[in-house]
């Protein structure tokens, strides 16, 4: 009972309203239908180890979950190029450990790729998973030997990631790899895709988008929306990481955002902004098969954002590229 009033009082969660619980049920409903319909993948690969483990969080006796993968041969004391990467959610789904795929993929090129878990709204809103993928990446950084750090996210996490990248500097954050993420947190919710035709990945309805940011963001916050934490595309250009790496379809509602964001950088001088824009292809499209045929691009994007971190560390890799 003392929880429930402190959490109906603290600053840093949505006050106990009608609007609240309405969140709340949505979500619930959203997160029983994800269950039931899209399973988690998990593929086999004998060149990675996967290893499921927990990182400390500020609070105390609250622990992150995360996923190791390591190539196999590769001693726990060497040191390797590390990406920290952070699934897609839409602020409010949990799908840790969906991007196996991915995570398997970098990693079998000889990275140590560390999948992590943060808190969802409407429960968890801004800025506590802003707090979880930092305190993943300190502890990340302070305890395992690493050549370099590298940042990866899907829709929510590229959100996430790229705050991450700003908190942390381009001192720190070598590159950062998103894929179709929210950039700015009041383009994204008002934007329409330039192209209506969808051929592959999913519709991304108005309405979650604005669910998302409704749950995400606290009414009446004083934080504004040009955040680089809530709105990356905000970020000075000498706030970022170095070399930044961004995928978004064009029947996606967030693209415009994202296409804005790369572009500014393009024009601001930024020493390595890549935007690929892909055409006809909705929001998760390298995740989701459309109804009618899996996106035969997808295999394609992969190897290129790969190839994109490889070159972004092909300074301190040598020879061994």
């Amino acid at each position: 009972m003392a929880d429930a009033k402190a959490k109906a009082t603290d600053p840093s969660h949505h006050p106990r309203s009608f609007k609240y619980f309405r969140l709340l049920a949505v979500a619930k409903a959203m997160r029983f239908l994800i269950r039931r319909t899209v399973p988690l993948p998990v593929h086999d690969n004998p060149n990675v180890i996967r290893t499921d483990g927990v990182v400390p969080s500020r609070d105390q006796g609250r622990d992150i979950r995360v996923r190791w993968y390591r190539p196999v041969g590769t001693d726990t004391e060497k040191s390797l190029p590390v990406l920290i990467h952070f699934h897609g959610s839409g602020f409010v789904i949990p799908l840790f450990g969906q991007d196996d795929e991915w995570c398997l993929m970098v990693a079998e090129r000889g990275w140590l790729v560390v999948d992590a878990d943060y808190r969802k709204a409407p429960e968890h809103p801004f800025p506590l998973p802003c707090q979880d993928v930092e305190d993943v990446a300190r502890h990340i950084i302070a305890s395992v030997p690493h050549t370099t750090i590298s940042l990866s996210g899907f829709s929510a996490g590229g959100c996430l990631a790229l705050g991450l990248g700003v908190t942390l500097g381009p001192q720190v954050v070598r590159s950062v790899v998103t894929f179709y993420p929210s950039t700015d947190a009041k383009l994204d919710t008002s934007s329409e895709p330039p192209t209506k035709r969808r051929v592959s990945g999913t519709a991304l309805p108005r309405f979650l988008i604005r669910h998302s940011a409704a749950s995400y963001i606290l009414p009446g916050t004083s934080v504004s929306l040009t955040n680089p934490l809530l709105s990356p595309a905000q970020a000075p250009v000498d706030a970022l990481p170095r070399h930044i790496w961004t995928c978004t379809g064009t029947a996606d509602p967030l693209y415009v955002g994202a296409e804005t964001f790369m572009k500014r950088l393009q024009s601001e001088g930024h020493p390595d902004a890549v935007f690929k824009s892909v055409e006809g292809a909705g929001h998760g499209f390298v995740q989701i098969a459309s109804p009618v045929k899996p996106d035969p691009r997808a295999g394609e994007v992969y190897e290129e954002a790969v190839a994109f971190l490889l070159n972004s560390i092909k300074d301190d890799m040598g020879s061994d590229m």
